[in-house]
């Protein structure tokens, strides 16, 4: 939908920038979509992507794991400047597959039409050895109900050393995000629009809140989404978009939601 709707409107884009030079559009169509999103985290897995032997002392290892929420949390490390001490490596694993470990044949907890895509693909025990090297792991991702259950388990089955430690980052929706709606609409406009998560998106981060250590887990949701009623803005105070589609930040969403997190609990412990 978003790419439809900017070529529909490339054309009006030099009408655009001379209209009080609003680069709006120009922003989109480079921070906010899918490429912009998966960019930087699919360079780093590509990249070898393994710990060198610079960091053995130092104590200084991230692994991350996870789905496109991990490619939006890595690229609020990048335009951050975030965890600048540390080497970090990335594993993907698909949101249809989830981030599970435990007794129970993951197959049959994911949806059937995706058992394909995660059979002996999109599991977290294939990153085992980079857990076993990094002193820290963070766990990011676009939970389901039954993950999230089994997360604790999960995190047991890691056999984390005590030295170690684990981070769990929680999923993040600002609802239904139309990017056309924002055309030449002024920063007071903008700046005043705010909106309800999906109550499913708050189930899941409340089961999490309960089922795992709080000084572990990084509620985004609740971090960000601090407007009447508990609404999401949908702007950086300087006018930007957070999301282009409700789910994944561009690049001034990436910037704004980091600074936050990183500055508060837990994450300000790195």
């Amino acid at each position: 939908m978003l790419a439809l709707f900017l070529i529909r409107t490339a054309d009006n884009r030099s009408m655009i920038m001379n209209n009080g030079g609003d680069p709006y559009l120009p922003d989109l169509q480079k921070y906010g979509n899918w490429k912009y999103v998966v960019k930087a985290f699919d360079y780093r897995a590509t990249i070898n992507n393994s710990f060198s032997n610079a960091t053995i002392k130092s104590k200084r290892r991230i692994v991350l794991i996870g789905d496109s929420f991990a490619q939006d949390f890595y690229n609020m490390i990048i335009e951050g400047r975030h965890l600048l001490k540390y080497e970090i490596c990335v594993f993907y694993v698909s949101a249809r597959c989830q981030i599970y470990i435990g007794p129970e044949d993951r197959l049959n907890l994911i949806e059937a039409r995706h058992r394909h895509t995660c059979t002996n693909a999109y599991d977290i025990k294939y990153a085992l050895p980079l857990v076993r090297q990094a002193n820290i792991i963070i766990l990011a991702g676009f939970w389901q109900e039954w993950s999230a259950r089994r997360l604790p388990s999960t995190l047991k089955l890691l056999n984390l050393t005590k030295q170690q430690q684990v981070f769990v980052i929680g999923a993040k929706n600002f609802g239904k995000v139309n990017p056309a709606l924002y055309m030449n609409k002024s920063m007071e406009y903008r700046l005043k629009q705010y909106q309800n998560s999906p109550a499913e998106a708050l189930k899941i981060n409340q089961l999490l809140e309960e089922t795992i250590d709080k000084s572990i887990f990084v509620n985004i949701q609740k971090m960000v989404c601090t407007g009447r009623n508990v609404t999401c803005s949908l702007f950086t105070r300087d006018g930007k978009l957070i999301s282009h589609d409700g789910l994944h930040l561009t690049k001034f969403g990436a910037l704004h939601i980091g600074n936050i997190i990183f500055k508060n609990k837990p994450l300000n412990r790195l």
